[in-house]
């Protein structure tokens, strides 16, 4: 019995925590192999994500753009064509993701757009300047909390509502009908011993 409400618990505490946890700051970890990147070539891309308590952000929808050495804010979402976006990045291992990026020929200032799609109505950008003209190392940035839109918002009160009061409701059936089981239990016992006794 303790072990199903222990499940029961730790899966409403679950629902809680992925509910969650989308609306933290994301911090990110670029690296470049070969470092620096070489004009004309494709460079691999490494980026890890975890959140503020380092914990690995998986299942992330994270694509690439490339951009001339455009005055970007740090999560300005951009208004212009970018000159490259990669495909969707591939997760290698949890938290860790990985994608091959063109280098423009001539261009060593330019702007990497790092966009997160993980959530349809919910987008979050991160712009890093980078000099490919010489060794950039971990480049570290911060994909911001993202807005909740409204067709969102019904998930959102599912799981912050709905789901804990559902295992609170299944928690007390099932203790009070373990409560009922050992009560029906005790008096069948008292009833073997009552005719015992009077044998």
């Amino acid at each position: 019995m303790k072990t199903i409400i222990g499940a029961l618990v730790a899966l409403a505490l679950g629902a809680f925590s992925v509910a969650s946890a989308h609306a933290t700051l994301v911090i990110g970890t670029m690296t470049f192999d070969p470092d620096p990147p070489l004009d004309g070539e494709t460079v691999s891309v490494s980026i890890v994500l975890e959140d503020p308590g380092l914990v690995e952000v998986e299942d992330a929808v994270i694509f690439l753009e490339v951009r001339g050495g455009q005055d970007l804010a740090e999560n300005e979402q951009p208004g212009d064509e970018a000159l490259h976006i990669t495909d969707r990045l591939e997760e290698v291992a949890p938290g860790l993701y990985r994608g091959e990026l063109p280098v423009p020929v001539g261009e060593d200032d330019i702007t990497l757009s790092v966009r997160d799609r993980t959530y349809r109505q919910e987008e979050a950008v991160a712009n890093i300047k980078v000099d490919f003209g010489s060794p950039l190392g971990e480049v570290v940035f911060v994909l911001p909390p993202t807005a909740i839109g409204p067709a969102s918002l019904g998930t959102w009160l599912i799981w912050l509502i709905v789901v804990p009061l559902a295992a609170g409701v299944v928690v007390t059936v099932l203790v009070l009908r373990g409560g009922k089981d050992h009560a029906d239990a005790d008096g069948a016992h008292a009833r073997d011993d009552a005719s015992t006794d009077a044998a």
